[in-house]
């Protein structure tokens, strides 16, 4: 432990522009932002899906962000925030995200309540309705889903979610940048309050989990290129209070291209987990591919992903989703946004009441941002 103090503290340091006092300017103030957005939703299911739902409802998303930095003597940057779940989409107040960077001229360091830096130099399908891109992390499966009976990997795969970890970026080179990422065995929403006489207790399903990645950003003739690999380990629990104790391998690539209002992008997502591992189910792959255009107020896109995985029954699950979005910006901070969509799954028990094999959905709504 000592030594694994002495690294971190040495890094630390190493960030520092110059030697010396490393007094701030200012001290740390806090802003206020965010975004609220609320939506009209109508489904329609599959006739065979066995889940009481709403043909129409009505969802949302609010965040509420207190963001933080100051710039030290030196020259070293220091900062924090904190995002909090307003209640949009549920009646719960939640610190969603809670991280703190010290950035100088040897890179920069995370740590907190933060996703890894796979997730962080990943790119998405394009999508111009605020119901973000992917499966699973999408806003719009809510309204269309077959519940837990179908197993779906995401293109956009978070294996450690919000965990507290430490994440380190070395300075951008050519427009390449390097990342690496640790998480304990901790809470994956990062509330770490169960304790014990001897430290802190494991409530992860890994012992502890890797993450790194390799980005690109630049242009070219006009074009904007950006680009990612990445790579989580999870490297599985073996002890007495698991019956999975085997090694989860979670690797993506993405990339999007961008010219004159259009933007071409796309993800794919390879998880190798044995039967042996807590994310066995999710053992597969998963890949989207979107196009969007962006004109002044106006902006649409079309996306499709897909996932096929080994899930809990003898055959693979399987999901398929089409989107078409748009939006309209009406002024500063304010907008107004739909998004269609045809979603298939199917379970890979041949029963098409544990999917949703051929649903429709719909959504439009206004985001306010501040």
């Amino acid at each position: 432990m000592n030594k694994v103090l002495l690294g971190t503290t040495m890094l630390v340091s190493s960030l520092a522009v110059a030697p010396g006092a490393a007094f701030a300017s200012e001290p740390v103030k806090l802003t206020l932002g965010g975004y609220m957005e609320y939506w009209v939703a109508a489904g329609s299911q599959d006739s065979a899906y066995s889940t009481p739902v709403n043909s129409f409802d009505i969802q949302g998303d609010s965040r509420i962000f207190f963001t933080g930095k100051t710039a030290l003597d030196n020259g070293m940057k220091v900062g924090a925030q904190v995002e909090i779940a307003a209640g949009a989409d549920s009646n719960d107040t939640e610190v969603v995200r809670s991280y703190a960077w010290v950035e100088g001229n040897a890179g920069k360091m995370i740590v907190g309540k933060y996703r890894d830096v796979v997730w962080m130099t990943h790119n998405e399908a394009p999508d111009a309705s605020y119901l973000t891109a992917g499966l699973t992390k999408s806003d719009f499966v809510a309204q269309i889903t077959p519940r837990n009976q179908v197993v779906i990997l995401d293109p956009n795969e978070t294996p450690t979610n919000y965990a507290n970890k430490l994440s380190y970026f070395t300075p951008s080179l050519y427009g390449f940048q390097a990342g690496v990422s640790f998480t304990p065995s901790n809470d994956t929403r990062g509330d770490d309050y169960l304790d014990t006489t001897d430290g802190i207790e494991k409530t992860g399903n890994f012992d502890q989990a890797w993450a790194t990645s390799l980005s690109y950003g630049g242009e070219f003739a006009g074009v904007g290129v950006k680009a990612a690999v990445g790579y989580d380990y999870m490297n599985g629990r073996n002890d007495a209070e698991v019956s999975n104790p085997g090694d989860v391998h979670n690797f993506q690539t993405s990339a999007a291209l961008s010219y004159q209002g259009f933007t071409l992008g796309g993800s794919f997502n390879r998880m190798i987990a044995g039967e042996d591992t807590f994310n066995a189910a999710k053992d597969g792959h998963a890949w989207e591919l979107g196009l969007g255009y962006a004109e002044g107020p106006y902006a649409v896109s079309f996306s499709y992903a897909h996932s096929a995985v080994r899930g809990i029954y003898a055959g693979d699950d399987t999901a398929d989703l089409y989107r078409v979005g748009a939006r309209y910006t009406l002024g500063p901070g304010v907008d107004l946004f739909s998004s269609v969509g045809y979603f298939n799954a199917e379970s890979g028990s041949g029963d098409a009441s544990k999917g949703n094999e051929g649903a429709w959905g719909g959504a439009a709504g206004l985001r306010l941002t501040f």
